[in-house]
């Protein structure tokens, strides 16, 4: 199976999943199982190995370790995308935070005012 068609079909289960039930989801992943099987049967046949022989079968593992393995660092390159993209989006969130937002306090005066009080029978209040 090209790497094109592998990630397909990987990508075409993770958009049915995305709305399907449990027991769809399984049928789906069966089916497109079925047509990797199918892809690899034919990659092996390509190659020469007859059908029913340890070689074939062999070579069946092979293409289906590759497959799996594809498969998984597929998935983990998303992962590591959807992180990049996440960290891109919290660096731009925390950027237009900080937008209007002084890193300075505000200015203190040189001195103080003087101080006035003032006395109005027996109460004096001071500013």
């Amino acid at each position: 199976m090209p790497i094109k068609s592998g990630a397909v079909l990987i990508l075409s289960c993770v958009l049915l999943a995305a709305c399907a039930s449990p027991q769809e989801i399984a049928t789906k992943k069966a089916a497109a199982e079925q047509v990797a099987q199918a892809e690899r049967e034919k990659r092996c046949a390509s190659f020469g190995y007859q059908r029913g022989t340890p070689h074939y079968s062999k070579c069946l593992e092979n293409m289906y370790v590759q497959d799996q393995q594809r498969a998984a660092s597929e998935a983990a390159n998303e992962a590591a995308r959807r992180e990049a993209a996440a960290g891109a989006l919290q660096a731009a969130g925390t950027s237009l935070s900080a937008i209007g937002k002084s890193s300075d306090p505000p200015p203190q005066p040189m001195f103080r005012p003087p101080i006035r009080c003032n006395t109005f029978g027996t109460t004096t209040t001071c500013q």
